[in-house]
């Protein structure tokens, strides 16, 4: 085993096992192809790197080696390495990657043309079937030529899968190395079941205003929501979010997302969300109960000792629109409570499901270590109609996330 490998599987394990080829043609951006293979490898890929010339010469293959602990293919020879990775063989790769890719690429790719390991490589996965994604890089004047354009355009209506480049500086740049590795993810995970399918998820926390400056909240992250959302992005399923307060980045494809401060406004977004039928409803967002009953209109001042008495009343719960809009919808609900044993979650989550406004009740105590609130980790108790369903452990909230799409998958 190559000493690079050791890295393996040291963010997660969503690429277990895959083989992917990562080839590379002769834009500046191939600097960040380096990158690209050990964050792959890090999510549990096993990498084999194919150089164009123009490549080579602006990244050393010996460091190509290193960073894949697989020796780049330069040129085709009598082993016929194209073959052997991405032909009609008994275990092809599982997915062909070209990042970057130049204008001259993708105009050989549209063309049919190979004259470089990289082009030969896709033309051959292309004829067997195999995914292939594309990662357009150069200069932005470039990639705006009509024929750069139509080229792409084409491929895509053929099935190639783009990532598209971002634009700065004048330049068409690589995309967020994230970016090109969700959507690998998603290409390799995506499940039957869930394709197809739209999935509505509330995210981070709500803040009730006391007054200009000040309000009422809680601790909410947004980490599990967003979780979720990625796990089900990457099983092909559409994602729309309401986001409320929080500093989590948003997953790379969601398609709408509406933010929003107060419970009412959540409560009004999902509203909103739920005209158009959706099959699933993750209620994730950390939404706060109390409000208070007036919201002073300028900053209520502060001298010495004075008090400031606030009377509070209930926010509207959120959770209780959707099924009046959308009872065929399959809805989980995240309960947020602290120091409370097993059975009282059940019997909590028992009477919420029997109420007819939930499917499942995702419990987790944030009142213990590396749990709930702001945490990586996360322990959930998933509860159904017939009870307890699932414990998860303390795991990560991407692996909390996956295994609670796992039992919510069982009803689609």
């Amino acid at each position: 085993m190559h000493p690079s490998d050791d890295i393996r599987g040291s963010l997660s394990t969503v690429l277990s096992e895959r083989r992917l080829v990562l080839a590379m043609s002769g834009s500046v951006a191939v600097m960040r192809s380096v990158e690209l293979i050990r964050l792959l490898m890090r999510h549990g890929a096993i990498v084999y790197p194919v150089m164009s010339r123009a490549a080579c010469r602006l990244v050393g293959p010996d460091l190509v080696h290193w960073a894949s602990g697989q020796k780049p293919i330069t040129r085709l020879s009598g082993e016929i390495e194209h073959v052997a990775l991405a032909g009609n063989v008994a275990q092809p790769v599982d997915l062909v990657l070209v990042a970057p890719a130049t204008a001259n690429t993708i105009g050989k790719i549209a063309a049919g043309i190979d004259d470089t390991p990289v082009t030969t490589f896709v033309t051959t996965a292309w004829g067997q079937g195999l995914p292939i994604v594309l990662v357009p890089a150069m200069h932005q004047s470039m990639y705006e030529h009509p024929l750069v354009v139509a080229n792409l355009k084409k491929l895509e209506e053929l099935g190639i899968h783009l990532v598209m480049p971002t634009v700065a500086e004048g330049k068409a740049k690589f995309p967020p190395l994230e970016q090109i590795f969700e959507e690998v993810a998603r290409l390799l995970c995506q499940r039957s079941s869930w394709k197809g399918k739209r999935v509505i998820i509330t995210v981070g926390r709500t803040e009730e205003p006391l007054d200009p400056v000040r309000l009422i909240t809680n601790p909410s992250s947004g980490k599990m929501g967003m979780a979720l959302a990625r796990q089900v992005l990457r099983r092909g399923a559409t994602v729309d979010l309401v986001v409320g307060q929080g500093q989590e980045p948003l997953p790379f494809g969601v398609r709408q997302v509406v933010r929003c401060k107060t419970a009412e406004q959540m409560a009004n977004a999902l509203s909103e969300l739920l005209c158009e039928p959706a099959d699933v409803v993750i209620a994730a967002a950390a939404v706060g109960d109390w409000k208070p009953r007036e919201v002073a209109l300028t900053k209520v001042p502060t001298q010495g000792n004075s008090t400031w008495v606030v009377e509070l009343v209930p926010t509207v719960k959120v959770v209780d629109v959707i099924k009046p809009l959308a009872p065929e919808s399959l809805v989980v609900q995240f309960r947020a409570l602290s120091q409370v044993s097993v059975e009282q979650a059940a019997q909590d989550a028992s009477e919420r499901i029997q109420s007819g406004k939930t499917n499942f009740v995702a419990f987790n105590d944030v009142g213990q270590p590396n749990q709930g609130f702001g945490a990586d980790t996360n322990r959930i108790l998933l509860f159904g109609e017939t009870g307890l369903c699932l414990d998860t452990g303390l795991v990560s909230k991407d692996e909390a996330a996956s295994q609670i799409l796992d039992e919510i998958e069982k009803k689609l």
